[in-house]
């Protein structure tokens, strides 16, 4: 770059630069020496015109001209930014598109497409057309075998034991209830260590040597405990119980009279099965074979 500093102040002080060193008082004298010389005007020298030099391009300006040009022109209303949405216009539309259809765009410089022309949206009215009748939604129970325990068709039932003696079904069946405790649903717990009749059941529905739990929901046979937590942690589970239309409720509401054992003892014979009839002993007709009946509150 030019200096702006007088040749003969220059000359001193690289004269002073090629010198051993000098204090400042030295340095002073000998620019008081140069007074005279500098009386009279020499020209500075300027920097050329902003016309002689050489244009400088950014960084931005280069990419620019190095990056293809799309092949079609697309109008900005609003300059690209970081961590803003680009909001463009087509310029032309093809001629094909007729009406006032909205468009979507495949992605950039891609070709401009019909909304209608969606995958999806062609399959279903392909559907529609083929038939004469509108497309039912999949049913996520439809794949379950259709097996309805007595009164339950509607509802969620589970078939579960009380006993604790094996260690490990005892666990299942209450993983599967601690399951279906998440989804705040309502089911009908069926213990078939209380009453032998639900094991029978059991047995008519799914055969001989059925183990516990057994989950049916709205009269599909759901399966055990590896068939329900899979269902679970794949989320078909949920999707299912909203599909079927599930009654929920928030909490857990245990029966206030049983506290959902679904059962209490006998009133007649208290828990013994037997009465005295003309003092005689029998067996009482109103219990189980364990002595208890079913809850008056949430029967």
């Amino acid at each position: 770059m030019p200096s702006n500093v007088q040749a003969p102040i220059l000359e001193k002080l690289n004269q002073f630069e090629t010198d051993a060193p000098h204090s400042w008082d030295e340095v002073s004298k000998a620019l008081e020496d140069l007074k005279p010389a500098l009386s009279k005007k020499t020209p500075i020298a300027t920097p050329p015109p902003p016309s002689q030099k050489a244009p400088y391009t950014t960084p931005t300006q280069l990419e620019a001209k190095l990056a293809p040009k799309p092949e079609k022109e697309l109008k900005k209303t609003e300059p690209i930014r970081t961590g803003q949405l680009r909001k463009v216009e087509v310029v032309s539309k093809p001629e094909s598109r007729v009406g006032t259809e909205p468009v979507i765009e495949s992605g950039a410089g891609g070709a401009v497409r019909s909304v209608k022309e969606n995958i999806f949206i062609v399959r279903d009215k392909l559907e529609r057309e083929k038939g004469g009748k509108p497309v039912k939604k999949l049913d996520p129970l439809s794949g379950f075998e259709e097996k309805s325990p007595p009164s339950g068709a509607n509802s969620v039932v589970l078939y579960t034991t009380s006993l604790r003696g094996v260690g490990k079904t005892f666990e299942d069946c209450t993983r599967v209830k601690t399951i279906f405790e998440l989804h705040h649903v309502i089911f009908y717990e069926r213990d078939v260590s209380l009453h032998g009749e639900f094991l029978n059941e059991l047995r008519d529905l799914t055969g001989e040597g059925v183990s516990v739990p057994r989950v049916f929901i709205k009269g599909r046979y759901i399966g055990g405990v590896d068939e329900v937590v899979e269902l679970n942690e794949s989320g078909r589970l949920g999707r299912i119980l909203v599909w079927a239309r599930v009654e929920r409720v928030e909490g857990r509401q245990a029966c206030e009279g049983c506290g959902d054992a679904r059962f209490v003892p006998c009133l007649e014979c208290g828990g013994i099965c037997k009465v005295l009839v003309d003092g005689v002993k029998e067996r009482c007709g109103k219990c189980n074979e364990n002595g208890w009946v079913r809850c008056p509150t949430c029967h």
